[in-house]
């Protein structure tokens, strides 16, 4: 109920969302299903949906996927830094 005060109150042109939680569950696909309850809640995604919101950024979900797509195609990013090393291995540390 929060998310959606917040993002109700906004009146910008591109609306971000920061989580904590996922918000959909291709972003902690990788994790133990058994924990899948606790990495993420899906009454975030209706809020992201209904207002259209440009893009999404959570955490938590440490061996999850970096990226996925809500119902209405907004992307979504787990931006953890398990999945982000693990997303550029290549990378120099």
């Amino acid at each position: 109920m929060r998310l959606e005060r917040a993002l109700a109150r906004l009146s910008t042109r591109h609306r971000i969302a920061l989580l904590h939680y996922a918000p959909i569950r291709d972003t902690v696909v990788g994790e133990d299903p058994e924990i899948f309850p606790f990495l993420g809640l899906t009454r975030l995604e209706g809020p992201l949906n209904r207002f259209d919101v440009t893009v999404a950024f959570h955490g938590h979900a440490h061996n999850g996927t970096a990226e996925g797509r809500t119902a209405q195609n907004i992307p979504v990013y787990n931006v953890s830094m398990p999945v982000l090393h693990k997303a550029r291995a290549d990378a120099p540390a």
